[in-house]
Order: C-alpha cells, then structure tokens, then sequence
C-alpha cells in the first residue's frame, strides 16, 4: 500500500464518520421502535393495590451485611480482597456509600435467609471483575 492510498483511506473514513455524526444531531427516535417482541408482551400493572411491597429492614440489613462482610481474621486473604471487604464493613455499618456488589449480595442474602435458592453463575462470581462482587473467596 502506497503512502498516498493510506492517505485517501483514511481521509475518506474520517468524511464518512464526521458525515453520519452530522445527520445524527438531527436525527429523532421514539422509545418504541426499540421495544422487541419480548419487550412489547411484559404489561405494566395499573392497579397499585396488586403491587407486592418488597425490601428488607435496615436493621436486618445491617445483620446481614455484617455477616457476609466479616472475613475470618486468622486466614490469609490478598490484601485488595480484605481491603474490599473491610471497606463494606464499614459502609453496611454507617448505612452508606453501598456500592452494587454489595448491594447485591445483601439482596441475594436475604433471599437465601426467606428459603430462597439463588444460583450465581459466571467467571465474575469467584473472579471478581472490577472488584464488585466476590461472591466466593479463597484464602
């Protein structure tokens, strides 16, 4: 490839992005030509009484949190895990800055505490990614 073809190439990619870029400003969608079939079947429930109230208790919450954010002192966890989970420790305890890993795990928590089963499934559940969840730990 010649210098001077490269050149055109991307000059002719960068018209075409800069061009579509352009007609997006003026372009105007409605929700519902997104909505799949799948979507367009789920019903929205008019009638508030027919609601069930969900949630857990604060202080229930707090028990919770404290149990699965509790590592055995005595085993030898790497220190950005510990790190984490000190860092929920603490957040559960003052009732603030819950991030969406743990937020998560109080929810399955307490769906396993009402006799619930909850099936985690995925690399991320032991991995970790992000450092979000670690849901299963080793030490």
């Amino acid at each position: 490839m010649t210098p001077e073809k490269l050149h055109d190439m991307k000059a002719y990619i960068k018209a075409e992005l800069e061009e579509r870029y352009a007609e997006s400003k003026n372009l105007e969608y409605k929700a519902e030509d997104w909505v799949t079939e799948e979507w367009a079947a789920v019903k929205i429930v008019d009638d508030f009484e027919a609601r069930k109230v969900s949630g857990v208790p604060e202080d229930r919450l707090r028990d919770i949190g404290e149990k699965i954010s509790t590592l055995p002192e005595d085993a030898n966890f790497h220190r950005l895990v510990r790190k984490i989970f000190d860092a929920r420790l603490k957040n559960v305890g003052e009732g603030k800055d819950i991030d969406w890993g743990t937020a998560e795990a109080l929810a399955f928590a307490s769906l396993i505490q009402d006799g619930y089963n909850v099936r985690i499934s995925g690399q991320d559940v032991e991995r970790g990614t992000f450092s979000h969840r670690h849901a299963h730990v080793f030490y």
